[in-house]
């Protein structure tokens, strides 16, 4: 016999319009749904007038010792749909495990597209969307979440993050203490009734705190900023015009520095440069 399918499903992660016909279909035809809370799988079924199959629980706590059950269905012949209370299994939600479990195991994985709250976030914000990564939640230990930070300190493009309620005044704070002052855009409570993004500088945002601390927040953060260099004939210019004023090398160093965003010594080596080179 056959092995069955895992059908990946993405469930709405709160407009209940947002499941797609082919999410319905394969939540009709599957043997069994491995889902994330039997009760709210069997609520979100019940609105789209499914009678379950069989339902089995598949959460962090159990996944591991939950997985070789699953799996032995699958070598079965039956199908599996793996869900999660809201959005794609998998992203910020368990189903990894099990995931890697059936590709050694040899069964075939099918994802369907469909609802997750990154990309509403992403293309919503108004920021850099030709590249980006997708960071989860930011970790509480605090040697973790220094590394969280710095990795999105440097990305060259935008970040984006998810986090609760109670910590998105902390994050906020430590993404401008980590990153210096970015373009930042929060949503929360994405395709749900009261939906809003909150769109400004990180500090601005902090300085004036007034977010409504409930509901699901979704951040994301601005890249970071290239270093812009001087133009070298800009800069050998500028040298130029204040020693021929009969301005002193440290004078004119000073005044390089100032002006090109360098540092003393940096812009002292070039104005000595260009002194040999007349």
């Amino acid at each position: 016999m056959p092995a069955g399918c895992v059908y990946l499903v993405p469930v709405p992660i709160g407009n209940l319009g947002d499941i797609t016909l082919r999410a319905l279909e394969t939540l009709k035809k599957v043997d069994l749904i491995a889902c994330e809370d039997t009760r709210n799988t069997g609520f979100l079924l019940s609105q789209y007038e499914i009678k379950p199959p069989r339902l089995i629980s598949l959460h962090k706590y159990n996944e591991r010792k939950r997985s070789s059950e699953i799996l032995g269905s699958l070598l079965a012949g039956h199908d599996v749909a793996v869900v999660s209370d809201a959005g794609s299994p998998g992203i910020s939600d368990p189903a990894l495990l099990f995931i890697q479990s059936a590709i050694e195991a040899g069964i075939q994985i099918v994802p369907l597209p469909g609802a997750t709250a990154l990309i509403p976030a992403l293309i919503a914000s108004g920021l850099d969307t030709s590249l980006w990564q997708f960071c989860g939640f930011a970790p509480l230990k605090v040697k973790d979440r220094r590394a969280f930070l710095e990795q999105i300190k440097d990305y060259p493009g935008s970040s984006v993050l998810y986090e609760s309620p109670h910590r998105i005044r902390q994050s906020l704070e430590d993404l401008l203490a980590a990153c210096g002052d970015r373009q930042v855009c929060i949503g929360r409570e994405i395709s749900k009734l009261h939906e809003e993004f909150i769109r400004g500088t990180l500090s601005a945002i902090v300085a004036d705190y007034q977010i409504k601390e409930k509901g699901e927040f979704v951040v994301v953060v601005g890249a970071a900023q290239k270093e812009r260099k001087p133009d070298p004939d800009e800069v050998a210019r500028h040298i130029d015009s204040l020693l021929a004023e009969g301005q002193s090398m440290k004078s004119v160093a000073e005044s390089v520095a100032e002006r090109f965003s360098l540092a003393r010594n940096e812009a002292y080596q070039i104005v000595l440069q260009r002194k040999k080179e007349l």
